[in-house]
């Protein structure tokens, strides 16, 4: 659908001051240049005073077609000779024609003038043949490389353009030709951009991509395209066998078409069309590069016929055939005329018309049809910019709005559809903005922001001869062409200088006015349109100057703000556009606000996107708090339109300025309306921040900790504000309520309100003193109690892990600088026994260890826990080893812990030889517990024979070695036979302390 308006897309219309009729014509950046008499070629330099003229020369042969090239500066041509059709390439006129200088040099593409005209190529305009195999159709320059693109009967040439280095001179441009792509159709146009070549034949299109590719991938595509190939040369045969006897029956009475199809991506390879590549030049001479460069097939269309308007092939053929580049701002003088260093291109678009139907796609990062143009009548050429498709007619001149910038703002922002960018979306209907009455339009060609239109008048009009349907097409061909004897004709070349973009974009905001009571969605359409005309010009670096830069990007600013009212206004399915509109017009909340005071006690007023830009403007915490006049206006509106967001917003920082005793008002109506405990936390917030502590204990007293807990998850900002902010609630409940605040962030945590880094941070910010480095000081006994309170409550492994590990850290500090936590912890090693599997209960030989080197406090807290976790199974003992050089196996709190960790790996034959060196009442009842299965042997492998050893001389420890020796023999005579018992006892001791062990091994082994 094509939406039509009556806007003024031309600023100007001045005549362009030729001397002859104009026969052909083709325009640069800002250059045209016009084909007079054959073979009279004008320059003229188009300006904002109009077409100044640069210089005029011959061409060799009369020209049919005509393009040129801002890259190096070339002109390239299709002439006619003898009946010939040929291709040259003109380098160096504009200065030695504007110059006077009449001298010419010609030479054959590849060879380079010798002596003694080694001079000639700055002194004198140079004319480099291109010879053929077949007469060039159509030729096409890459606006990136200037590369050259020759289109024949059914191939395709490439020639490179490269700088040649003469001895002492000045380098020359030069062609190469390096690639000949044959292809099954009759081609009629060819595009070349940035390594995407397009074509068309009459009712065709196919678009190519050159690609670089590794070998394996090459190799794959390769025979894929040649079995593709040979089934297509095979269906080819079978169908043209079939075609040609059918047509040789009944030729004069029916015609075959083809049915209409479109493939885009990978499915293009089911087109049918075949293609050829042929090497040449270098290329045809190595396998390395050429083996790693393929052609894509990214696009193909094929069109049946408009039977309505058929007169002859002409009549329905496609034309226009372009490709668009949008190049990222910045780029704007780079390689033009240089060729030095390639433009950036953002986007690539391609676009072909048919007579009365016109199709843009983009073929960059994605292949996508973008539009689609529905002309009133026939066209007969089209010409397209980032901005506008100009497309003239017999008697009209039709200029359409185009999506390009709506694609490339989409490539060059990732950020863009989300709540901070926003763009109308490529497939909005377009809009015909403006229908220009010219009489006889033959040609059109654009410049930069002028657009040049050749119109001829005959005097003498011949009837249109009829045709009937047995007449050969290429008869009708042959007569259309054929000019009248009689007729005389009138002409103008028309400058059309186009309108400002800004000063276009404010008279469709006028324009637009007139719908905005009656249709809403095409005064959201006109500004749309404006929206991506000003995304255009920022875009495009030929559109955006920077003297004028700063007037677009205000003219942009406010463009957001209008379309931000609308969708804030008007009920629209995509109301939530409202905010990122809002937030690229710049405008601060108070700004908006300001805006809208009009509407004061109206509530329908306030739509939904309105609301939505609202709620996301105080929730996402503006830098500046809002002033006092704005925030009570604020919470005016949520009074009117949403009631029940008013905690949520009185809990943001950008509020901090409202009335508290309007807030509280409020709280106090809602709460009688609508009850809930994140409306009672917000009062007391609020009581807080007005001193009252009466009014606080009141609210905290409503609602127990569990209700109270989900209406902290119902709200996290009435605990912390982004950036780690600590609000005044949350530091009343550390100083009274700290297992609440704990058990609060334990639901954040577990609801993915915040997550555990956060949570760190907040717990330090909380617990940090006046004047200590928050990165320095100690861990906070708060912030340990929510890792225990975590640790119950998780049931993530890898969470559990990094839990463990952080408790465990924290616990060994305290425990090695005999430090104790600030205040008292929330729960006891008691308390984490029974409620958390990830505590274990502490072995009894550890409690031996604690009691031999106790203090007069007893062992700590930290110490027990940290105790407990290493007694559980669920800690990986590995990860604390790094940690335990803190601790010192000299003392008992030390010893513990490292033989806790040994015993956890495994190593009881060490944990044996500490506990004989340092703690040997423990030996006994650690024996009892680890020494047990296949670990049994040890009591008479390593602990009798240690015992038996160090009691010879034990001194004052004789007494414990001495008991601990009969407890293992008592313990191992009750294990082993008799004579396995006597062959472990040591050769030197007292028999009467052995005896008695060995006959109750006896007695116990006669019994069984």
């Amino acid at each position: 659908m094509v939406r039509v308006y009556n806007c003024h897309p031309f600023a100007a219309q001045l005549i362009v001051p030729v001397q002859h009729e104009p026969d052909t014509l083709c325009c640069g950046r800002d250059t045209l240049f016009v084909v007079s008499a054959g073979c009279k070629i004008e320059a003229f330099s188009v300006t904002e005073v109009g077409c100044q003229p640069i210089c005029s020369f011959n061409a060799l042969g009369k020209v049919q077609k005509i393009t040129f090239s801002e890259i190096a500066c070339y002109l390239v041509a299709i002439e006619e000779k003898s009946n010939v059709l040929s291709l040259r390439v003109y380098f160096n006129w504009k200065g030695c024609q504007a110059q006077g200088k009449s001298r010419v040099g010609v030479r054959i593409v590849g060879h380079m003038l010798q002596a003694p005209f080694e001079g000639a190529a700055k002194d004198q305009m140079e004319i480099i043949e291109v010879p053929l195999s077949e007469p060039p159709v159509s030729v096409s320059c890459c606006p990136i490389k200037g590369d050259l693109v020759v289109g024949c009967h059914n191939k395709v040439v490439f020639f490179r353009l490269k700088k040649v280095a003469l001895a002492g001179q000045s380098p020359v441009f030069d062609f190469e030709r390096f690639l000949v792509v044959h292809v099954s159709l009759k081609l009629l146009e060819v595009a070349f951009c940035n390594g995407c070549l397009a074509m068309i034949a009459d009712l065709e299109v196919l678009v190519l991509k050159l690609e670089r590719a590794r070998q394996v991938e090459n190799t794959a595509q390769q025979q894929a395209g040649r079995k593709t190939a040979s089934v297509n040369k095979a269906t080819d045969i079978e169908s043209s066998d079939t075609g040609e006897a059918s047509l040789s029956q009944e030729q004069d009475e029916f015609i075959f078409f083809q049915r209409p199809l479109e493939l885009l991506g990978e499915d293009t390879w089911g087109s049918g069309v075949v293609l050829n590549l042929e090497w040449t030049g270098a290329e045809s001479l190595t396998t390395e590069r050429h083996n790693n460069v393929y052609l894509r097939q990214i696009l193909y269309r094929r069109f049946a016929p408009d039977l309505a308007h058929i007169y002859s092939v002409e009549e329905t053929a496609l034309h226009s055939l372009q490709l668009l580049p949008m190049f990222a701002t910045g780029d704007s003088e780079l390689a033009a005329g240089s060729g030095k260093k390639d433009k950036q291109v953002l986007s690539l678009f391609c676009f072909f018309s048919l007579p009365h139907v016109g199709c843009l796609y983009a073929v960059g990062n994605m292949v996508q049809q973008l539009s689609t143009y529905n002309y009133p009548e026939k066209a007969k050429q089209a010409v397209i910019s980032p901005q506008f498709l100009h497309v003239i007619t017999r008697s009209n001149l039709l200029c359409y709005t185009v999506r390009c910038s709506s694609v490339a703002a989409r490539d060059k922002d990732p950020e863009m559809d989300t709540n901070n960018k926003a763009c109308p979306p490529f497939f909005m209907p377009v809009s015909a903005l403006r229908m220009q009455l010219f009489i006889g339009l033959r040609a059109v060609c654009l410049s930069r922001n002028h657009l040049v239109v050749l119109a001829k008048t005959e005097a003498q009009v011949p009837d249109r001869p009829t045709k009937s349907k047995k007449q050969p097409p290429q008869k009708s061909k042959a007569a259309n062409k054929m000019p009248s004897a009689t007729s005389e004709a009138g002409w103008n070349l028309y400058c059309l200088q186009m309108i400002s973009t800004i000063q276009l974009c404010k008279e469709m905001v006028d324009y637009s006015k007139r719908y905005k009571a009656c249709s809403p969605q095409s005064y959201v359409h006109l500004l749309s349109e404006a929206h991506l005309m000003l995304k255009a010009a920022l875009l495009d670096p030929d559109l955006c100057s920077q003297t004028d830069r700063a007037e677009l990007v205000s003219a942009f600013k406010e463009n957001c703000t209008q379309l931000g009212d609308c969708y804030s206004e008007f009920e629209m399915d995509d109301f939530h556009l409202a905010l990122p509109y809002y937030k690229m017009s710049g405008l601060s909340l108070n700004d908006l606000i300001s805006r809208r005071l009009l509407w004061e006690g109206q509530p329908q007023k306030f739509g939904k996107g309105f609301m939505y830009y609202l709620k996301h403007s105080i929730y996402e915490e503006l830098k500046e708090p809002l002033n006092a006049e704005t925030a009570n206006q604020v919470l005016h509106v949520f009074k009117l339109a949403e009631p029940t967001h008013i905690p949520h917003a009185l809990c943001s920082p950008c509020m901090r300025n409202v009335c508290l005793r309007m807030a509280w008002d409020h709280l106090e109506r809602l709460a009688a309306i609508s009850p809930s405990a994140l409306v009672t936390l917000t009062k007391a917030l609020v009581a807080l921040r007005l001193e009252d502590l009466a009014k606080y204990q009141q609210a905290m007293q409503q609602y127990s900790e569990t209700r109270l807990v989900c209406g902290f998850v119902a709200e996290p900002h009435l605990l912390q504000h982004r950036g780690i902010v600590v609000t005044e609630l949350s530091r009343e409940l550390e100083r009274n309520q700290p297992g609440l605040l704990v058990a609060s962030f334990v639901a954040l945590l577990e609801s993915h309100k915040v997550n555990l880094e956060e949570a760190e941070l907040f717990f330090k910010a909380l617990c940090v003193k006046d004047g200590d480095d928050e990165t320095q000081a100690d861990t906070p006994q708060l912030l340990v109690d929510f890792w225990e309170a975590m640790l119950i409550a998780c049931s993530q492994e890898s969470m559990i892990q990094l839990l463990l590990i952080k408790l465990v850290s924290v616990y060994i500090r305290r425990t090695a600088r005999k430090q104790r936590p600030e205040r008292s912890p929330l729960k006891t090693v008691d308390d984490l026994m029974n409620c958390c599997n990830q505590f274990g209960a502490i072995y009894s030989w550890i409690h031996t260890i604690n009691a031999s080197h106790s203090h007069p406090q007893g062992p700590s807290d930290d110490l027990l826990k940290l105790q407990s976790i290493l007694c559980g199974s669920s800690i990986d003992v590995k990860s604390v080893l790094p940690l335990l050089h803190q601790l010192p196996e000299d003392d008992g709190p030390g010893l513990s812990v490292h033989v806790l960790c040994a015993t956890r790996l495994g190593e009881c034959e060490h944990v044996t030889d500490q506990l004989l060196d340092r703690c040997p009442e423990a030996l006994l009842l650690f024996a009892s517990c680890e020494m047990r299965q296949e670990k049994q042997p040890l009591w008479w492998k390593k602990l009798l024979p240690e015992l038996c050893k160090r009691t010879k001389g034990a001194g004052r420890e004789n007494r414990i070695l001495v008991s601990s020796l009969k407890e293992t023999l008592a313990a191992v005579a009750t294990i082993l036979q008799p004579l396995d018992f006597l062959s472990i006892l040591p050769d030197e001791g007292i028999a009467s302390f052995f005896l008695p062990h060995l006959q109750e091994c006896s007695r116990k082994n006669f019994i069984t």
